[in-house]
């Protein structure tokens, strides 16, 4: 039989701590059941909104650097030469390298 161990005491971590990181893990492993949960204990902890939400912040951080990585080596390794996104570019018809336009393009 196992027993169960309280994570504040285990952790040291107060209550209010420990269901902002997981409002945080609930946003990296996007499970709404579990975001609500925790935003639930959030609320009735009294914790803001604005607490909420940095933490839903970070969380987007975190996940969203792993997202460019990859988009980035796809765009490096699928596109010939690189670039924004291997379409026809505007700015190639201006002399310049594919993709040197940036994010105002057009082709992407």
């Amino acid at each position: 039989m196992t027993t169960q161990t309280d994570p504040q005491t285990e952790t040291g971590l107060s209550e209010t701590t420990l269901n902002l990181v997981a409002l945080g893990a609930a946003i990296g492993a996007n499970a709404e059941r579990a975001f609500r949960a925790h935003q639930s204990r959030l609320e009735a902890l009294g914790v803001t909104k604005e607490a909420m939400i940095q933490a839903v912040n970070m969380a987007l951080r975190v996940k969203g650097d792993p997202h460019q990585m990859m988009l980035a080596l796809a765009e490096s390794t699928l596109t010939e030469g690189g670039g924004c996104c291997g379409g026809e570019c505007a700015c190639e018809a201006e002399g310049k390298e594919k993709g040197d336009c940036g994010d105002d393009c057009g082709c992407c």
